[in-house]
């Protein structure tokens, strides 16, 4: 299929829409299709769910694409989903696993929170434990969660903003708001006080479906990290044999936690499936595909955790806020999209190709 006729066929406008062209794209596939309901509504009181579709093989190996974990990041990888169903996939090939929309609140609602105010992709950690405790957010939470979008509140948060940053760094200010935390509820990246709906229903999943399995790649699709357009493979906290096959499979992987990327944000899917207790060889990694500059990725973020901790969903502020998540994370023009979709075709494409070779080796 010709690339602009797939970014066309491939990409939606709405929740709705994504979830509509998903199932059917499914069904056209002949995909095995189910259905786990969320226990949130979307903003117009319509049902959400995160969809399964699922083409068994003979073999022992299954390739997983998951969409959604960060919310509006989801159109990205629904994309990829539904771009992976039209092309076909391979009969002799491994298995496929659609998993759609994981965070479908933070779909519905433009967000990359749930419905419990809770990072899912920060979520995924051993509660029997106390979670860590990230002692630099307590460091910037007073201006990163300013009660203030604009006038005198909002600048003097904004001047001891940068005066951390320049007096800290950059990469310090960015340990403070990315790593997560789990003592502060509504703030920033709060990764909650136990597992959400969306981490017991994807662990769920993941158990049935790999149960077969020996073999199980998984990719996790993202967006908004990096140059516009440029990708990457994530492999974040991988056992040494896991790295080294995502090495062979991907050549734009980055080892988390690495030179290349030196710290590894705590409760992330990719980074704590190697602790699900799937029995399977795994290699896992998230596709980030940037968008625009971190500054004002952050921004989009900073004011949609504005909206949601002190703003009015009906308010005329809620129209730009939401647009700047969409320009931030979820891209319209067509240069962007297709951008992703290659970078979606190649991943996929990769995996195929690793899993086949190692399972013949």
């Amino acid at each position: 299929m010709d690339l602009d006729e797939a970014v066309l066929r491939s990409f939606s406008t709405s929740y709705a829409e994504a979830r509509t062209r998903f199932l059917d794209a499914a069904g056209a596939a002949g995909a095995a299709i189910a259905h786990f309901a969320c226990p949130a509504q979307g903003p117009a009181g319509e049902v959400l769910a995160m969809d399964v579709a699922y083409i068994e093989r003979a073999g022992a190996e299954l390739v997983v694409i998951s969409s959604g974990v960060h919310g509006v990041e989801g159109y990205a990888g629904s994309a990829v989903q539904i771009d992976t169903l039209l092309r076909g996939w391979p009969a002799e090939g491994p298995g496929l696993l659609l998993i759609h929309f994981v965070n479908p609140y933070g779909m519905a609602w433009t967000c990359s929170d749930n419905e419990d105010g809770v990072d899912l992709n920060r979520n995924f950690v051993d509660f029997r434990q106390p979670p860590r405790h990230n002692i630099l957010y307590d460091e910037v939470e007073s201006f990163v969660c300013c009660p203030d979008l604009d006038g005198e509140g909002r600048a003097a948060a904004d001047a001891a903003m940068a005066t951390y940053i320049e007096q800290e760094g950059f990469d310090h200010f960015i340990r403070a708001v990315a790593d997560g935390q789990h003592h502060r509820p509504g703030g920033y990246l709060y990764g909650g006080h136990a597992p959400v709906w969306s981490n017991l229903t994807l662990r769920g999943i993941l158990r049935d479906y790999t149960r077969r399995a020996r073999r199980v790649a998984i990719i996790d699709v993202h967006t908004g990290l990096g140059d516009r357009g440029a990708a990457s493979m994530l492999c974040i906290n991988a056992p040494t044999p896991a790295a080294e096959r995502a090495s062979r499979w991907w050549d734009n992987l980055v080892l988390v936690p690495s030179v290349d990327f030196p710290f590894a944000p705590v409760g992330t899917f990719v980074g704590s499936v190697w602790d699900f207790g799937l029995d399977a060889d795994l290699t896992v990694a998230a596709l980030e595909v940037g968008t625009e500059p971190v500054e004002r990725a952050f921004g989009a973020l900073r004011d949609r955790k504005w909206l949601e901790k002190f703003g009015d969903f009906d308010g005329p502020a809620t129209a730009p806020i939401l647009a700047e998540m969409h320009a931030c994370l979820a891209p319209r023009d067509i240069a962007w999209r297709r951008a992703m979709l290659e970078a979606g075709r190649k991943a996929v494409d990769a995996v195929v190709a690793g899993i086949a070779h190692d399972a013949g080796a």
